[in-house]
């Protein structure tokens, strides 16, 4: 376990406990929270079931839910499903809802074996394309884009969180199939009866550090250029934060 965080109202829906599990196998040179990427660090901690359970029951009266978030928490899917199982139980905690935080790249069998107690995915998608992809995190983007398929099916995404990163990422160079895709998944979300939301996070440097520390930061002008294509594509459930926390200055770059 990396940190507990007794509560949150910006990891899901209403007021949550989140857990922040260790360990991730992306490597995102811009991580907000380098020091939950490795197995295990020096300020990480061993957590058991009846102790995470103890500490949601002591604030279940002020939580609307559970978040288990990471470091990548899908590497600890036996963790979470027992936890999520042991909630859904439990006859003073199965009223809260539990949601994990994700970059996705856990296999569609592994949700399989999650989905039963598992209330909603919420997923990040770091970027569009192959060699994007690979330069942000290390890795391909399939498997992100075959679980959300898979949770949209199942009608358990909760919501899809793009990054923008000026210069890196690559949505505006690939709106047209990054439109066609995110209103597919509503689609296939509808038809569960749930949608989804769509989050526009912009990059800013608190906490990275590296070569990242120097990257520009996303501006609202950037974001309004990806909202609009959504919400002109039909997908009317776009977030993004508020322009209070956005830097004002334009960058050169595509996002």
């Amino acid at each position: 376990m990396a940190s507990v965080l007794p509560y949150s109202c910006v990891d899901g829906p209403g007021n949550r406990m989140v857990f922040f599990l260790q360990g991730c196998q992306f490597r995102c040179p811009g991580c907000h929270n380098p020091e939950t990427i490795e197995r295990d660090s020096a300020s990480s901690f061993d957590m058991s079931l009846a102790e995470a359970v103890t500490a949601i029951y002591q604030q279940r009266h002020f939580i609307r839910g559970i978040t288990v978030s990471g470091g990548e928490a899908s590497l600890q899917w036996r963790f979470v499903r027992a936890l999520f199982r042991a909630v859904k139980q439990h006859p003073e905690l199965a009223h809260l809802t539990c949601l994990i935080d994700t970059n996705g790249s856990v296999s569609c069998q592994h949700w399989q074996a999650l989905s039963s107690c598992m209330d909603g995915a919420m997923v990040d998608m770091k970027a569009w394309g192959n060699d994007a992809h690979r330069a942000l995190t290390g890795h391909s983007p399939r498997r992100v884009r075959d679980s959300l398929i898979w949770l949209a099916q199942q009608g358990k995404l909760q919501e899809v969180r793009l990054l923008l990163v000026p210069g890196y990422t690559d949505w505006q160079a690939n709106l047209s199939s990054l439109c066609a895709y995110l209103y597919n998944l509503q689609q296939m979300q509808l038809t569960q009866g749930n949608v989804f939301f769509v989050r526009l996070n912009g990059f800013h440097r608190a906490g990275v550090k590296g070569d990242a520390s120097n990257w520009l930061e996303a501006t609202q002008a950037h974001l309004d250029i990806i909202k609009v294509a959504l919400q002109t594509a039909g997908l009317q459930t776009v977030t993004m934060p508020p322009p209070e926390l956005l830097p004002t200055e334009a960058s050169k770059f595509n996002v």
